[in-house]
């Protein structure tokens, strides 16, 4: 048996940082229905969640072929409406920051790897200041290939100077959990969007409901774990 040595953790933002997703559901759906389609919680699931917002736009615009800068203005128009619903109610993920806290002070690294665009990150980070506890931030315009890729993982990491079997990765989506996974990093879950099974299912390592399951024996086990050679 071979232990390694966490020296990195990686978190997704949406759903794992900020427990945003009820309140995408809510823009899009608005959203949706501004162009006179509904969106079901089964439609948010299969189209929405985990996707980039490339693709989201394709979906609801399958017979109009848009231009990359109608697609980007299109989605921005919906991240702004998020940004008003959810600033009043914005908070981190249950145990978040103390975690955080407990990441600085036994000196692991960390970073933010998320498909969410630049002005999104930049409202979270700042509404619960939270930039002083990462390392690396990155948004969807620092890579060319969106999750299920692993473009922007192997690149926190490749930034952070770790190699993956030094790196926990944190996701909420099943589409987040294959691009972890194949980032060759260990990947826990979070189940604020799916369901333990269905991330178990994609392979995460194992899965949590929000960070306050991160007792200390419980991160001390994540900090070494032991592998076969």
């Amino acid at each position: 048996m071979n232990t390694i040595r966490m020296k990195a953790a990686i978190f997704d933002m949406d759903g794992v940082i900020v427990d945003t997703n009820p309140h995408h559901r809510l823009a899009w759906r608005q959203y949706f229905e501004r162009y006179g389609k509904p969106l079901s919680d089964e439609d948010f699931v299969q189209y929405v969640s985990g996707k980039h917002n490339d693709d989201i736009i394709r979906h609801l615009f399958p017979d109009r072929v848009l231009s990359p800068a109608e697609s980007k203005q299109l989605a921005a128009e919906k991240e702004a409406l998020f940004r008003a619903l959810y600033l009043p109610e914005i908070k981190p993920v249950d145990g978040l920051p103390e975690f955080l806290q407990l990441l600085r002070k036994t000196g692991i690294l960390t970073a933010v790897g998320t498909s969410a665009p630049a002005e999104n990150l930049d409202f979270v980070m700042d509404a619960l200041q939270l930039r002083p506890y990462f390392d690396v931030l990155l948004d969807e315009s620092k890579v060319s290939r969106p999750k299920p890729d692993p473009e922007i993982y192997r690149k926190a990491m490749e930034l952070l100077g770790v190699e993956p079997q030094q790196s926990i990765i944190f996701e909420d989506s099943t589409t987040g959990i294959r691009a972890a996974k194949a980032a060759g990093a260990y990947v826990v879950g979070l189940a604020t969007t799916e369901s333990a099974a269905g991330l178990l299912s994609v392979g995460a390592d194992e899965v949590i409901r929000d960070f306050t399951e991160l007792t200390p024996s419980r991160f001390q086990t994540l900090r070494s774990r032991s592998i076969s050679a």
